[in-house]
């Protein structure tokens, strides 16, 4: 864990320093004017999370309020945040731990909105905990002293497992966190190269239908109610480009507001821009996706980044958090 959150803390201390020695994202002219309409690029990784853009994009929610939008493909956070640092992207969708970190760095982004918030409901939490089929471990403090296979090391997974785990009743020192890509998890297990694996849908459709037990559900336990994929841009957009940026944040919430009401339009597009298979998203835990930023969805984050160790010092959400732009 410490070799991860070094270099991703490396990776956003060098963005931030560029961030001070050049124009920070882009000039006022990065949402450019075709016919009267403005075109906007959004940086995003293919999942879930992101189907109110491109249904969005689809319905016609950005079109009618005269914007061109477009996506860009960036599969992690640090590749989005350069973007819109650079102004090759006006807006990103992004893991709320991960915009924290560039915010604890200096990264002068700002939050606008979600599409997905975290639940109080264990069955529709999209992250779940497994064991082995037939493993002895019942409960969390049964994992002391074992090891957890987990998506990656240092980001929003973790924490809210490190959180949820200690809430349970087990000792995060006691457990090892071990990095294992979430399409190997099932075999991680099962084989025994871990005791346990803190997995996200659709892949736990795979845990699930090979016999690993349920054991928890972390999001649940420690982050529920918060902003699980924000929307972010940079504070030189906001402040140069603002009706373009409300109007393109009226869109979003326009499509989020769909996808919550229309999960079957969701399962139908999430093949059309991701990988994951029509039989598939025919039966996964969808997020539950809500259009709802405030300081407080985003403090949850906040305190536990700082409370373990994720980031150093505070974070300034008065000035991050700046719901409709």
């Amino acid at each position: 864990m410490k070799t991860s959150k070094i270099s991703m803390a490396a990776g956003i201390a060098a963005l931030a320093l560029a961030t001070s020695a050049c124009s920070v994202g882009g000039s006022p002219s990065a949402a450019s004017t075709a016919g009267g309409t403005t075109k906007i690029t959004v940086v995003v990784s293919p999942i879930v999370d992101a189907a109110p853009l491109y249904l969005g994009i689809e319905k016609g929610f950005f079109s009618k309020r005269g914007l061109d939008v477009k996506v860009a493909l960036a599969p992690t956070p640090g590749a989005r945040l350069p973007s819109l640092i650079s102004g090759a992207s006006q807006f990103g969708l992004i893991g709320t731990a991960d915009i924290l970190q560039g915010a604890a760095a200096g990264v002068p982004v700002r939050a606008v909105t979600t599409t997905t918030v975290t639940t109080s409901n264990p069955a529709e939490d999209t992250g779940k905990v497994y064991v082995a089929p037939g493993s002895s471990i019942a409960k969390p403090a049964d994992l002391n002293g074992k090891t957890i296979g987990v998506g990656s090391l240092g980001g929003g997974g973790e924490l809210s497992l490190r959180a949820a785990l200690e809430k349970s009743g087990a000792d995060t020192k006691q457990i090892k966190f071990l990095e294992v890509p979430l399409d190997s998890m099932l075999n991680a297990v099962k084989s025994g190269q871990v005791d346990a694996i803190s997995s996200i849908s659709p892949f736990t459709n795979a845990a699930e239908s090979g016999g690993a037990q349920y054991l928890m559900s972390p999001g649940a336990i420690a982050t529920s109610e918060a902003a699980q994929s924000t929307v972010v841009t940079t504070e030189t957009f906001l402040k140069d480009n603002n009706a373009a940026a409300k109007s393109f944040i009226e869109g979003l919430n326009e499509g989020t507001a769909f996808a919550a009401a229309n999960p079957q339009a969701v399962r139908d597009a999430l093949p059309t821009f991701s990988k994951t298979p029509k039989e598939v998203a025919a039966v996964m835990q969808l997020p539950v996706f809500k259009a709802d930023l405030n300081k407080d969805r985003i403090r949850i984050w906040s305190d536990l980044m700082i409370k373990y160790g994720f980031v150093k010092g505070e974070i300034n959400l008065d000035t991050l958090v700046v719901p409709g732009g």
